[in-house]
């Protein structure tokens, strides 16, 4: 069997499969898309990252490849039963259409761009916005640890994933504390402080 590829950068999605794949334990090589003169369009016709040559399973799209690497290699990160992986899918799909899209706009402008490129009112508008689903996720974590078993899954790891944007990109999130303590747990996971700091 060949070694997993993972295609990207670590500042960007690719840092969700990185994460997965530090926290399964698995051996895989991190290639920028454009190391040793390969034409990423052939891994990914629409040249975004991440994707992952698995033994020759390619596969773009973050979220898909953190639900193929959890369910092929399982462990406690797993859904261990259909009722689990229901609720997990529910939150990455979740996070990606109510919260992902914003987030990013907010940290481009106040964060990413060039300081003359940014849109103040933009940002201030994306916060606004981000305040309902932060208020559901808070409320959902007022009793719990984690988003859906009693134990760490890949609904944490993907939910966090898209919320650390939220994070960077300076939001206030006081009014959040269940939210807060739970994305502190999150960040704090080893194979996620080991990824960062490679």
């Amino acid at each position: 069997m060949s070694r997993l590829q993972i295609f990207g950068a670590t500042r960007s999605r690719t840092l969700r499969a990185l994460w997965l794949a530090e926290e399964l334990g698995l051996d895989y090589h991190q290639r920028q898309k454009d190391e040793t003169g390969l034409d990423y369009l052939t891994v990914n016709p629409a040249g975004k990252v991440p994707s992952i040559d698995d033994d020759g399973l390619v596969l773009s799209e973050s979220m898909a490849i953190n639900m193929y690497l959890v369910k092929k290699h399982g462990g406690d990160l797993a859904p261990r039963d259909l009722a689990e992986e229901a609720m997990i899918l529910q939150w990455t799909f979740w996070a990606v259409t109510e919260v992902e899209s914003t987030a990013l706009s907010v940290l481009f402008n106040r964060v990413l761009r060039p300081e003359e490129e940014r849109d103040a009112n933009l940002a201030d508008q994306g916060v606004g916005t981000l305040q309902k689903p932060l208020g559901i996720l808070n409320d959902a974590l007022a009793d719990r640890q984690w988003l859906v078993a009693d134990r760490f899954t890949i609904a944490d790891l993907n939910v966090a994933a898209v919320l650390s944007w939220v994070k960077l990109a300076q939001v206030d999130l006081g009014a959040f504390p269940n939210l807060t303590a739970w994305l502190g747990r999150c960040m704090a996971r080893p194979a996620l402080v080991k990824i960062l700091k490679s």
